[in-house]
């Protein structure tokens, strides 16, 4: 009996061995995914992090929204205050060029876009709902969030900070210092990369973002190594 069960694991680990070597799984989707983008554009950084900063805030009716709500999806969110005069309009139109791309394919039900404010004083409601229309979102997959009334004044600054971004306001007027950051988080709530400043090439995230959901259609649809290895066993 101890010779058949030290044979049934040699013949696991063999079992093992060439399903990692195979081209099927070495090929898989997204398999070295951020040192390709890490090669192809010079403004991307991978994260990695279990878990992106999670959120609590609500839309410009009023409804609660938070990140775990399309934890089915990959997130593409950046932050913005209405009255910016000059990064974040164009940050603005730059999501919405590649949400036009991305919503003219299959993607368009595997991705959100979020956009947050971090002027919740002079950003209402009115002015929320006004965004859209001012900057060509498509609000079938985009949203635009602000604080509750239960949070301080500067709740999403410092969500904003989490997520290594700074919003500063200034001594003598309401505008604020701050850089242009394009956040994406996986399927999963995985905090995934960041696309620096306006820079960087649309087609880059979109091709990102591609493989993102094509890897989690992956792993849905094939069972892991380990899944393999132990299924030996049973």
């Amino acid at each position: 009996m101890q010779e058949l069960t030290a044979l049934t694991r040699r013949a696991a680990l063999a079992i093992l061995a060439a399903t990692i070597s195979s081209p099927a799984f070495a090929n898989h989707p997204g398999e070295n995914l951020d040192a390709r983008m890490f090669e192809m554009e010079p403004y991307f950084q991978a994260i990695d992090a279990a878990q992106a900063p999670g959120f609590e805030l609500q839309d410009s009716e009023g409804n609660p929204v938070r990140l775990s709500d399309f934890s089915d999806k990959v997130v593409i969110l950046h932050f913005i205050y209405a009255n910016c005069p000059d990064i974040c309009p164009l940050h603005a139109e730059k999501i919405a060029a590649v949400q036009a791309s991305i919503n003219d394919g299959p993607m368009k039900e595997l991705v959100q876009f979020i956009s947050i404010t971090t002027d919740p004083v002079n950003d209402t409601p009115d002015v929320l709902r006004d965004y859209s229309d001012r900057h060509g979102l498509d609000p079938s997959n985009w949203v635009i969030l602000t604080k509750r009334p239960d949070q301080t004044e500067n709740a999403t600054r410092v969500l904003a900070r989490d997520y290594g971004l700074e919003f500063t306001m200034t001594a003598d007027s309401d505008m604020m210092m701050h850089g242009a950051v394009t956040h994406v988080v996986d399927i999963g709530g995985r905090f995934a990369a960041k696309f620096h400043g306006m820079d960087f090439k649309n087609v880059n995230l979109i091709l990102y973002v591609s493989e993102l959901t094509n890897n989690a259609q992956h792993r849905r649809r094939e069972p892991s190594w380990w899944d393999r290895l132990t299924g030996v066993f049973q």
